[in-house]
């Protein structure tokens, strides 16, 4: 007798041998090559679990853990900023790969098997998608209309990514307009393929973002560089989360770039000034997140306001009482300033 199987805990082939019917033996070895193409040809992708580390300068700021079924898929994300949150996501598609259901359950770090902080609820009712959100005692529920070939956003998390990049390989195309709904409005993501192992994801707000894929579509390397996040992103084996929320709960990186409203008096002229505070982590400023000789919004996540209750006078220009904004083009010797 030929007994054979496979050992799912090495991830390798375990086969025992017993002499009863050593006759069988030499046909067994000539069909062996035909058993093995077989089901290497059944699993055309061994990375469908995996696990996205998202870097700002030298901070960790994500760490996402996914595996991604036919008709599901269960994520698991630690999100250090503003505060450390451990979050579970599942997400249901039809065999088609059409939007059905996105739960959110989002739970104190230090306390995982505990009740859910925030629930959210994404699901088909009828012709619509009802939106439910529980937090304590409060419940909140909204409508909007089903689209078929929606996906979730969630900010700073990536596996939908993923997903929408993987169908639109399987479909053998190269470009989609990815429907995305975060908060209560879907949004369109133009994905573009640029090579046979790379690709674009421009945000609707953000900027463009690029990512090396694989033959199937899945993320290897994602670089948002050129947006106002400056993210970066590197796949690697699922990660213990659980582990990590333990680690980092009282660790949070707190906001991005804090907001910072000031109030002064200039020659009589009240000024208010609004404007990002960026953080370098580690990275370098001018000549590096802000590259030399373009337009700089002057300040983080959004451009610099500021606001005067009488006339000003920079240079030779002259600035009525108005709210104005504030761009710059960083150069090495100084730049030019544009209001």
């Amino acid at each position: 007798m030929l007994n054979f199987g496979f050992d799912n805990t090495l991830q390798t082939n375990t086969f025992i041998l017993t002499p009863d019917q050593p006759y069988k033996m030499r046909a067994f070895f000539i069909l062996l090559p035909s058993l093995l193409f077989l089901y290497s040809c059944s699993e055309p992708d061994s990375d469908l679990q995996a696990s996205f580390v998202t870097t700002l300068g030298k901070d960790t700021l994500v760490i996402e853990r996914f595996d991604i079924q036919p008709e599901k898929v269960e994520a698991t994300v630690l999100i250090r900023s503003p505060r450390t949150q451990y979050i579970q996501h599942t997400f249901w598609m039809t065999p088609e790969g059409n939007f059905k259901k996105f739960t959110s359950l989002t739970y104190n770090p230090k306390d995982i098997q505990g009740k859910p902080i925030v629930e959210q609820t994404i699901e088909l009712e009828g012709d619509s998608l009802l939106l439910t959100t529980k937090r304590d005692t409060t419940v909140r529920t909204s409508k909007l209309a089903y689209e078929a070939s929606l996906m979730p956003w969630v900010d700073m998390v990536h596996w939908p990514y993923e997903v929408a990049v993987r169908q639109m390989i399987s479909r053998d195309e190269s470009s989609v307009d990815q429907r995305m709904l975060g908060g209560r409005m879907p949004a369109t993501f133009e994905i573009r393929l640029i090579e046979e192992d790379s690709i674009s994801i421009k945000h609707p707000s953000r900027g463009t973002m690029y990512a090396r894929i694989d033959e199937y579509g899945a993320l290897q390397h994602y670089d948002a560089t050129s947006t106002t996040r400056k993210l970066i992103l590197s796949r690697v084996a699922p990660l213990d989360i659980e582990a990590l929320a333990i680690k980092y709960a009282d660790r949070s990186i707190g906001s991005l770039s804090g907001a910072a409203n000031e109030e002064m008096t200039v020659h009589e002229a009240g000024i208010r000034l609004r404007y990002g505070q960026p953080s370098r982590r580690g990275r370098n400023l001018f000549g590096g997140i802000v590259p030399w000789g373009e337009r700089w919004r002057t300040g983080a996540n959004r451009a610099t306001h500021f606001k005067t209750d009488k006339t000003l006078k920079i240079g030779e220009l002259i600035l009525p009482a108005a709210e104005y904004t504030l761009f710059t083009i960083p150069e090495p010797d100084g730049g030019i300033l544009i209001i």
